[in-house]
């Protein structure tokens, strides 16, 4: 049975099909090239966040280890989530095209970290840790999501 079917839905042949032959062909080495700005991005992206993280409370006099007052616990989220922000930035810029996985990978070593230092320090506070699952991680991603929006 056949169904007459208007030109509009009608499927247009692609006027450019010629430009698909035009597809720039891989460069020798590109991939080795592209890993390794990729791995350098998430390390320097890391180091940023982990380093400041460090500098933080080694200048600041803050115990991770010993409940905070609310004051303290808010800006060192604040704190925590503008570097993981800047980390991932930096870390995206690397390999733009990459920069959401870098993102990703940030996030997850973020993620990863505070989990095992969970794990490691039963008996310790874990706010410190919170603030990194829960708001410095997703915040990485959401970094390299600006740096990769932005060309």
């Amino acid at each position: 049975m056949f169904i007459p079917v208007p030109s509009a839905i009608r499927s247009k042949s692609n006027s450019h099909s010629h430009l698909d032959a035009l597809q720039a062909q891989p460069v020798e080495g590109s991939t080795l090239k592209s890993a390794g700005r990729c791995l350098t991005g998430w390390l320097v992206g890391y180091l940023i966040s982990c380093v400041s993280s460090i500098l933080f409370f080694l200048i600041g006099h803050i115990s991770p280890a010993k409940p905070a007052s609310t004051a303290v616990t808010w800006f060192t989220a604040i704190y925590g989530i503008v570097f993981a922000v800047i980390g991932a930035a930096v870390g995206a810029s690397f390999s733009r095209k990459n920069a959401l996985g870098i993102g990703a990978a940030i996030a997850l070593t973020i993620g990863v970290v505070a989990m095992w230092s969970w794990y490691e320090t039963p008996d310790h506070a874990h706010w410190t840790q919170l603030i990194a699952i829960f708001l410095m991680a997703p915040a990485a991603q959401f970094g390299s999501l600006t740096r990769r929006l932005t060309e």
